[in-house]
């Protein structure tokens, strides 16, 4: 099967580099935190969970970049200051497929805006990427997989949570059979036990009522006093 991808798209140096900066300040809304993405298939059905943990590490893979001149959290700290440089950005892959990955990079990891987005279990066969779970629409998504082996180990250690290991610009229904809506998203700082507060709800107010409706397992991992996320000015 041929999967479709989005037409390349080229960028100047001073673009890319933009995009680069503005990627990392929305990525910086929960790099280093943990998210509980709480999802449904519509009304009436169950809601279900997944949790991940966004590493700053992650930021230059998913802009499809190596860098020869920094390390990968160091490039995503250049970036959210905006003292990135072109000489620090190669591609992991080739230049076409850099700018097609820093094209879509903003609107992909804008998870404030997760009314665009779905979420699903990649269950549709690929040649190149394998995932456990992917989040995104028709331009493309970021997959979550776990990929911290045990210690002297092939085996990955399950006690720690998923990560975003790849952003593709293949529309979510090519590789999610069930796309599934993103109804509430919370966040927690890792030394913090429970989620305490909302980085995302579909409609005001919506967790405060649902709050009971959610299944156990979900409402144990939230404090009861979980507080709408404040807005800091950037």
């Amino acid at each position: 099967m041929k999967y479709q991808t989005r037409k390349v798209k080229h960028l100047t140096d001073l673009q890319l580099l933009a995009q680069l900066h503005l990627g990392a300040k929305i990525y910086s809304k929960y790099a280093e935190s943990a998210l509980l993405l709480i999802f449904s298939g519509g009304k009436n059905k169950p809601y279900e969970a997944y949790e991940v943990f966004a590493h700053k590490y992650n930021f230059m893979h998913l802009a499809g970049v190596k860098s020869q001149t920094l390390g990968a959290a160091e490039f995503y700290q250049a970036c959210l200051e905006g003292k990135i440089k072109r000489e620090d950005c190669s591609p992991v892959h080739s230049v076409s497929n850099m700018y097609s990955k820093v094209s879509v990079l903003n609107q992909l990891l804008d998870l404030k805006n997760s009314k665009c987005y779905k979420i699903g279990e990649k269950d549709l066969v690929t040649k190149n990427n394998d995932f456990e779970m992917a989040i995104g629409n028709s331009s493309g998504v970021v997959g979550y997989d776990h990929r911290i082996s045990l210690k002297g180990t092939n085996i990955v250690d399950k006690t720690k949570l998923p990560m975003p290991t790849t952003l593709i610009t293949t529309p979510i229904t090519q590789l999610v059979s069930k796309p599934e809506k993103i109804i509430f998203i919370l966040q927690r700082n890792l030394d913090e036990e429970k989620y305490g507060k909302i980085f995302f709800e579909i409609k005001k107010d919506l967790l405060q009522e649902e709050y009971y409706l959610l299944p156990e397992q979900i409402r144990q991992h939230i404090n009861p006093l979980v507080q709408l996320e404040k807005e800091v000015p950037s």
